[in-house]
């Protein structure tokens, strides 16, 4: 071969190689294209799924609210009650849910009431906002009449007066639902659509009800839940499409086909990655075919682990958006689609029933005051490693939030089932734990209901399960109880006796009586202590035993307290130079920032603390441990007296005087009753007295009724007596009445002396 023949061999191979190599990079620069255009079409439908689930969950989460025979009284048919909604419908559903507009609707879609941000607002503000979507709600509305939303499976379409109504086969109406994307005030939304239903009284269901709409912004604490939920970063809204090929989007249409707002995120694209890693190969092909060969096979492979780490990634998602981030436990979304596909399944199986305990951890708030909320969030995951070690691997346990938990177990239809699955659970507080080098006990309460026997569907299960909880507490906490009817009227009386109490609160109903406390030796009036009272203009005077429970479940014990508090101090001018007691109540003595409000309250009434004492009980010291002392410590600073109430009825009474200075010890009326017919009481009660007189305590005996006794106490030493045979509780002006008559007495005494 010529050199010339070289060359043009040596010149066509080059060109040859150029040319493959040019078609190779347009090759690969179309793939890696085409690569980019799945990875955005693939977010891209993410995200359109994320929504449609959120749309989906976000009625049912409203459905359970409002599917609810009180609710349909107040809400759904007639007459709206307002004060009922904003507190068991804008409040609710704002606090938990973070709802940004709720509206109560008419079935033609007016407007009945309006809400923003969880308070109630004015018929022309809410009219404003809610004329920018009345034409989708009615549209909504129209739609929903179809039947083809519908959360449950229909059995039948009942004939309502102006509609006909999906219905399941056990007679029950079914919720049907709708949504759409929508845009007010320039900003884009979700819009929820649901009826106000009845839950047992079907029956009332004549015509369609009202119907109550949500509106949930797409704002920055939505978009970054998404992200999360998503792994997709900066998620955001954006006036138009990007140009930046860094960024993804997804116009949002509304179902008229209208953009109502434009979703972008940083898009994951494989194709930089995969660019970086090939660069060098493309370099070397230039030099060694051999090499070039090599790097495809390189590439090849490199786009297999991308595709996939991007699986792992759409499973890491689907894993984080069905379980608890904290405990890696079943959340509230997965339980609920495992207990009614159990559900679904229940009938088939004749011997079998599903049981649902709802798990509540005592005094969860008081472990996160104390020791922190990291300490509660470790306690949580050993609770969750606990139960999943000790329970059957055939439960499904989940985390609801905070430091509730679920546990379905399916087991054979009797009652035995149901005490073996409370058994199990109360087991898992047996032992203590330990928390950052601290060991602590902590118990649980624990509620259960089951099925067939309680409800065919998960929202009765959970809500009877609940209901059942509340009793556990009521009883005394660390216990579980099971489900009954009984128990479902109580707590229907209970939430009336708290709307009551509240109303009373607010609008003066309660008052105060003061029961005279008086010198052993002379009778006279040294004090009082003061008494909350509540007369209600239906039910007449209800015992603080049925009602402060309910404050206490409610969270208004510390609004109570400061109440009588303020009043106390408010009256205690009008008896310069008598000593008032006031009962302290747990919430108060470990509710932050007590101490500094108290000071606070002291000036601004300009009181004596010397004038005032605070009675703690044995209990609360019991259960709040060194924290409740060291508050005793700072009202002994501030100048306020202690006294220790119900003396001799705790576990270690000497330890408590010893480790701290009363200024007085109540002996419970426990020993004064017995103290005329049982020597060992009078026995008792002149050993505490004596016990008092060397720690130098005055001592108070209560529930003194008789001549007898008075005597008896006076001749054991007590200083102080109070009970019915000097003075009944009585109101604030029969208690002046009584100081005035005193004082008269004390100056006929002085005058008499003087002219002696």
């Amino acid at each position: 071969m010529t050199e010339v023949g070289e060359g043009k061999l040596a010149v066509t191979l080059l060109l040859s190689l150029l040319a493959f190599s040019v078609l190779l990079a347009l090759g690969f620069r179309s793939s890696t294209a085409f690569v980019d255009k799945l990875d955005r079409t693939h977010e891209q439908q993410l995200v359109v799924n994320f929504l449609d689930r959120q749309a989906e969950a976000g009625a049912g989460q409203i459905k359970v609210q409002v599917t609810w025979d009180e609710a349909f009284d107040k809400i759904g048919s007639g007459q709206l009650d307002p004060a009922w909604a904003d507190t068991y419908i804008g409040d609710f559903l704002w606090s938990n849910f973070g709802y940004d507009r709720l509206y109560v609707v008419s079935p033609r879609g007016d407007m009945l009431r309006a809400w923003r941000d969880g308070r109630a607002e004015p018929a022309a503000a809410g009219g404003a906002d809610f004329a920018q979507l009345g034409a989708q709600v009615q549209r909504q509305l129209a739609a929903m009449g179809s039947n083809r939303a519908v959360f449950g499976q229909t059995a039948k379409l009942r004939q309502l007066q102006d509609t006909a109504w999906p219905f399941s086969a056990q007679g029950k109406p079914l919720t049907r639902w709708g949504h759409a994307l929508i845009q007010i005030n320039g900003q884009p939304a979700m819009l929820s659509v649901v009826p106000v239903l009845p839950d047992a009284r079907f029956d009332r269901l004549r015509a369609s009800p009202n119907h109550l709409v949500a509106v949930q912004f797409f704002d920055p604490a939505f978009l970054g839940g998404m992200g999360r939920q998503l792994l997709l970063k900066d998620m955001q809204q954006a006036r138009a499409a990007p140009v930046n090929d860094e960024l993804n989007s997804l116009p949002l249409i509304s179902q008229d086909g209208v953009q109502v707002g434009q979703l972008t995120w940083h898009a994951e694209l494989r194709s930089a990655m995969v660019r970086g890693k090939t660069r060098p190969f493309f370099a070397a092909y230039l030099l060694f075919l051999v090499a070039i060969m090599l790097g495809g096979l390189s590439v090849i492979k490199m786009l297999r682990n991308a595709m996939a780490r991007l699986r792992q990634r759409e499973a890491q998602a689907t894993h984080a958006a069905r379980h608890d981030e904290m405990t890696g436990l079943p959340n509230r979304m997965h339980f609920i689609e495992r207990l009614e596909a159990q559900l679904s399944v229940l009938s088939v199986k004749q011997d079998r029933g599903l049981a649902v305990a709802f798990l509540d951890l005592d005094h969860f708030k008081y472990i996160n005051d104390t020791l922190g909320h990291p300490a509660g969030d470790a306690l949580v995951r050993q609770v969750a490693a606990r139960a999943r070690k000790c329970l059957p691997a055939s439960d499904l346990i989940a985390r609801l939030g905070g430091d509730e938990f679920v546990v379905m177990r399916t087991a054979p239809r009797d009652h035995g089932g149901i005490r073996q699955l409370g058994a199990d659970l109360m087991a898992l507080f047996a032992a203590p734990f330990n928390i950052d080098g601290r060991v602590i006990d902590v118990t649980a309460s624990c509620g259960i209901s089951w099925a067939p026997d309680q409800g065919l569907t998960g929202e009765d299960l959970l809500r009877n399960a609940d209901i059942a909880l509340f009793r556990a507490k009521q009883r005394g906490r660390a216990r579980w109880r099971a489900f009954d009817r009984e128990m479902e009227g109580t707590v229907r009386r209970r939430l009336l006796l708290e709307l009551e109490l509240r109303k009373a609160l607010q609008g003066n109903g309660l008052s105060l009586a003061y029961q005279p406390i008086v010198d052993a030796e002379t009778g006279a009036v040294a004090g009082a202590e003061a008494l909350l009272r509540w007369n209600h203009q239906e039910l007449g005077a209800l015992s603080p035993a049925l009602f402060v429970p309910v404050a206490e479940q409610a969270g208004m014990m510390p609004l109570l307290g400061w109440w009588v508090v303020g009043r106390v101090f408010e009256q205690c001018r009008e008896w310069p130079g008598v000593n008032i007691s006031i009962n302290l109540s747990p919430l108060q003595l470990t509710a932050r920032g007590f101490l500094e409000d108290l000071a606070v309250l002291t000036q601004e009434f300009a009181v004596d603390p010397a004038r005032i004492t605070f009675e703690v009980t044995e209990g609360v010291l019991m259960e709040r441990g060194t924290g409740a002392f060291a508050v005793l410590e700072g009202l002994k600073q501030l100048g306020f007296a202690v006294a220790l109430d119900d003396f001799g009825t705790g576990y270690s009474s000497l330890s408590y005087l010893r480790g701290f200075d009363f200024d007085r010890i109540k002996i419970d009326r426990s020993f004064v009753h017995d103290i005329e017919s049982d020597c060992n009481a009078h026995s008792i009660l002149k050993a505490i007295v004596a016990l008092g007189h060397s720690l130098n305590t005055r001592t108070v005996a209560e529930g003194v009724e008789t001549p007898l006794q008075r005597d008896l106490v006076r001749a054991a030493g007590c200083e102080l007596i109070q009970g019915y045979l000097f003075h009944r509780p009585m109101p604030a002006e029969d208690f002046s009445l009584l100081l005035k008559g005193r004082r008269q007495s004390d100056t006929v005494l002085r005058h008499r002396s003087a002219a002696a």
